[in-house]
């Protein structure tokens, strides 16, 4: 239910840096919990950058894996983040609803990877789960999970946050419709052409009865 996804090659990491450093950030309880006990960070403020930021990651976010994994609906609009030393986010879990988009999945695409300490950090059932990922990765999990961020120990961590609305509302469907995709682009390339299509004719209809689309 953790995935991992290649999201900003070289040249796109290079732009998104480019403006993550560009813009005028503000104290992250503008939008969550405003006690710095629980939340401390900072996020971007600028409205002709986070406008730039939203309209190219909707663009690359079609031309990735993600979205040939899991049958979309929405995406929210982006956060740009910053975690300086000492910074965290502690447990927590999201909002069922952001802008309009139902929460079913969280993304966040690493924009550095050069600091310690600020670990990305998902709890599922008695077993929590830490990530820290390579620069231009993308982490995705169910936004039902409580998690959080360790404390930077040294430098910054830079991220962009999002959240995804699936056109599967059911989750157990959610997580085996993802699971039918990843197999058959496994298989894509060992199938005969004709069991091939078979097997997409099955998981095109599966996918089809239950999706439900929305504006």
């Amino acid at each position: 239910m953790i995935y991992e996804y290649d999201f900003l090659d070289k040249n796109r990491l290079r732009q998104m840096m480019s403006l993550f450093d560009s813009g005028k950030f503000i104290d992250g309880a503008a939008t969550g919990p405003k006690e710095k006990h629980v939340k401390d960070n900072t996020q971007q403020d600028d409205i002709e950058i986070n406008k730039i930021v939203n309209q190219s990651i909707t663009k690359i976010l079609r031309q990735t894996e993600l979205f040939r994994m899991h049958p979309l609906n929405k995406c929210s609009p982006c956060f740009l983040l910053k975690y300086e030393e000492g910074q965290h986010y502690d447990d927590h879990t999201d909002y069922y609803e952001m802008w309009g988009c139902r929460t079913d999945y969280t993304v966040v695409i690493t924009l550095n990877d050069d600091y310690e300490g600020g670990e990305h950090f998902i709890k599922v059932g008695t077993e929590t789960i830490e990530k820290k990922l390579p620069a231009g990765k993308a982490l995705v999990y169910p936004t039902h999970f409580v998690h959080g961020v360790r404390p930077v120990t040294n430098g910054v961590r830079k991220c962009i946050t999002f959240w995804l609305e699936s056109s599967i509302s059911d989750s157990t469907m959610r997580y085996y419709i993802t699971e039918l995709n990843k197999v058959y682009w496994q298989l894509e390339g060992d199938l005969d052409r004709e069991v091939l299509t078979q097997f997409d004719l099955a998981r095109l209809g599966i996918i089809r009865h239950h999706t439900t689309l929305r504006n």
